[in-house]
């Protein structure tokens, strides 16, 4: 287990590297308490069985599956929060799939801690140079004032942590059968200037193979595919819901 231990009492876990049934007992408590209270929606959530078997595989699966880490934050026994990072290696691009921190702990750098912790990770098995990606909702699919809000203070905390826009038309592929695709905002951490369309192209194009699905299935993911193709220069932006119109 890797367990870094700090001055404040907050370690940090990379469950790949835990005992087997610490492993699976920190990820159901962290599933239950923490994630699915974070992604209600199940369209946008996984199964976090899928994180574990890939996590237990040995040798580690080809691409397209990723090279997948769960990164927890835990403080008396208590889990703060968690990351899920990948990496896509025949695109060589990280993708920072999930972030939760416990409701109870917000405000108190856990997010940032992550974050840090996701990139630490993805510089030691992909290199310092790999982008890391990342979604999120965008504000003007909220349907509600509580929802409108929501998106608001969730992507004010993500450009706090060093998120911005990537900005093209992204449509995620559906995660699992029966799902249709979703429209939601790409980003990216850190100092990023610009992206390759080719580049981002070829992480959904194997993510979408991990996912058992294909962009060309579908008319939304199949227009932004033919897009990206072209290799535009795709702009990083603030969040715009830090400043709605």
């Amino acid at each position: 287990m890797s367990d870094q231990g700090e001055a404040s009492g907050i370690r940090t876990v990379r469950l790949s590297q835990a005992a087997p049934e610490t492993r699976r007992a920190l990820l159901e408590t962290y599933t239950r308490e923490v994630y699915v209270p974070a992604f209600p929606d199940e369209e946008i959530r996984e199964d976090t069985s899928y994180w574990l078997t890939l996590m237990e595989s040995e040798p580690w699966p080809a691409p397209p599956q990723p090279r997948l880490e769960v990164i927890l934050t835990i403080e008396s026994e208590h889990i703060l929060g968690g990351v899920t990072i990948e990496l896509y290696r025949a695109a060589t691009v990280g993708f920072l799939t999930y972030i939760a921190v416990a409701e109870a702990a917000r405000g108190k750098g856990i997010g940032r801690r992550l974050v840090a912790a996701a990139r630490a990770w993805l510089d030691e098995v992909g290199g310092a140079d790999v982008p890391m990606l990342a979604e999120t909702e965008r504000y003007e699919d909220a349907t509600t004032e509580a929802e409108r809000e929501a998106t608001l203070l969730r992507q004010r905390r993500l450009a706090g942590l060093g998120a911005r826009l990537v900005d093209f038309d992204y449509i995620m592929p559906p995660l699992r059968p029966g799902l249709h695709p979703h429209r939601l905002h790409m980003m990216v951490f850190g100092a990023v200037k610009a992206l390759s369309g080719r580049r981002v192209l070829g992480l959904l194009e194997e993510l979408a193979r991990a996912l058992g699905t294909d962009l060309e299935r579908f008319d939304d993911t199949r227009v932004m595919a033919a897009a990206l193709a072209g290799d535009p220069v795709l702009a990083v932006l603030p969040l715009p819901a830090a400043s709605p119109q």
